[in-house]
């Protein structure tokens, strides 16, 4: 008995499945200089896989966007790459402002936030309501502080 390959597109394939799709390109495109760089430059993050933005961006590409695989990938606080491919597959016209404010306050580093506002947020008509959340957190987070630059920085670009 032959086994079909694993399809992310097939309407059968579960969340579950997908994610475990995902993680397993993760260990595929693996590169330890890149993760060890990361992880000296201070990235918070558990497992760091080394991961360039046209990696995740073709895996983006392979399971198409899917706001609950998203939601999960987001959820993972521990691996760099779930983050940042959960930016890429969330459904921009699926962000609510509320889940959008949230996910502005749970970013992690300096590019989260760079990835977030490129990657997600730039396509919503959320990035003004955004930036002013975050300028209203810089006085007390650094990392605040930065993202409402981005944030700010994107508005003036569009």
């Amino acid at each position: 008995m032959t086994t079909q390959p694993f399809d992310p597109h097939s309407g059968s394939a579960t969340v579950d499945e997908r994610l475990r799709y995902a993680k397993h390109l993760f260990m595929t495109y693996r590169n330890g200089i890149v993760s060890d760089a990361l992880r000296k430059a201070g990235l918070p993050f558990g497992v760091i896989f080394g991961l360039q933005l046209p990696q995740l961006r073709q895996i983006a590409s392979t399971l198409g966007n899917d706001i609950d695989l998203a939601r999960r990938l987001l959820a993972d606080r521990n691996v760099r790459e779930s983050r940042i491919l959960g930016f890429a597959l969330f459904p921009p016209e699926s962000l609510t402002e509320q889940e959008a404010l949230a996910i502005a306050d749970d970013l992690l580093s300096r590019e989260e936030a760079d990835l977030y506002s490129f990657l997600l947020l730039r396509h919503t008509p959320h990035l003004e309501a955004v930036g002013r959340h975050l300028a209203a957190r810089a006085a007390d987070s650094p990392l605040a502080a930065y993202a409402a630059d981005v944030v700010s920085r994107r508005l003036e670009s569009l």
